[in-house]
């Protein structure tokens, strides 16, 4: 889905002297052959860079929201590696006079998104898929906190909130009500949604454990590949959204399209996820679909909202309505 939104802010403009700047120290005798900008990504500026003596190329990340993001990015990589494939981080910057942003340089991984490839993989692979992200997600989900709310760069809950039945019907009502959204929404879907929420609310808190949560855990972070013929996982990547909350939510953003409707994906997924360890309640989709809107109440609520994003955040909703 989100392969189509818009980004938040302009890409950072480098030229190859500042490139340089950035990246050599950290790699004495080599000399940069190729600077390619990566696509994707709706707020940061990553570039791949290919380096004449290093045979794997390097990822320059700019993190355009901050030094806090990037440092519980980095610390979640550290926390998760040898438990989950995630890439490497070579150096951490929290300030650069050249980038103009905390940057990081990190190890390139090859590899493809799940929501790219997703609709030419045949059944079986995608049955295979499922249940290895499923395993997946049973490990990060393995870290367990005392409480839900959003991390610092230590991992601390530095930030509580509520995420059951009443702490999202106050969530939907500042962001439709007191906010934005219901100008967005539509009076019809905004109260519509509100009623689903208080009559199905509870289901929430039939996942109550706080774990650690990727946040934004969707096929565009999910990177695949094919060494030998048979589709594995490569890695797991931006894990800036990280936060301590329900499983729930990390469904929930997976089974966005073009992944919602594919009842063997969503079978093989549970499966791998029980088998490897995690809880699933029986409704376990429903409530991950609602969970969801705590999401998608921050997209419309936004100062700036693309049409786009507000299309996809009506089809998600209404879709949510009929079920």
């Amino acid at each position: 889905m989100k392969e189509h939104w818009p980004r938040h802010v302009p890409v950072v403009k480098l030229d190859a002297a500042a490139v340089e700047a950035l990246v050599l120290p950290f790699f004495p005798g080599n000399r940069i052959l190729s600077i390619e900008p990566v696509k994707g990504g709706l707020i940061n500026t990553n570039l791949k860079i290919r380096l004449s003596k290093r045979p794997g190329a390097v990822l320059l990340r700019l993190y355009q929201r901050g030094v806090a993001p990037a440092e519980k990015e980095m610390a979640v990589y550290r926390l998760v590696a040898g438990h989950v494939p995630v890439p490497h981080f070579i150096h951490f910057s929290p300030k650069s006079s050249i980038a103009g942003h905390p940057y990081a340089l990190i190890d390139w991984i090859e590899g493809c998104e799940l929501q790219a490839m997703f609709a030419s993989l045949s059944a079986e692979k995608i049955v295979d898929l499922g249940y290895a992200i499923g395993r997946m997600l049973a490990r990060i989900h393995a870290f367990h906190f005392d409480q839900f709310g959003f991390l610092d760069s230590n991992l601390k809950v530095a930030a509580p909130i509520d995420l059951d039945r009443e702490g999202m019907l106050h969530y939907l009502k500042d962001c439709f009500i007191e906010g934005p959204g219901r100008e967005r929404l539509g009076e019809k879907l905004t109260f519509a949604l509100i009623e689903y929420a208080s009559r199905r609310g509870d289901s929430l808190s039939q996942w109550p454990q706080p774990t650690l949560v990727h946040g934004d855990f969707n096929g565009s972070n999910i990177l695949i590949r094919r060494p030998a013929g048979v589709w594995e996982i490569a890695a797991v990547i931006d894990w800036e959204y990280a936060l301590s909350a329900s499983p729930a939510f990390d469904f929930g953003n997976l089974l966005r399209p073009p992944l919602d409707n594919n009842p063997k994906f969503s079978a093989s997924l549970a499966r791998g996820y029980r088998e490897g360890g995690g809880f699933l309640p029986q409704n376990w989709e429903a409530i991950a679909r609602l969970a969801d809107m705590f999401s998608f109440a921050d997209i419309l609520s936004r100062p700036a909202t693309n049409t786009v994003v507000i299309e996809d955040a009506k089809a998600v909703i209404a879709k949510l309505l009929a079920s």
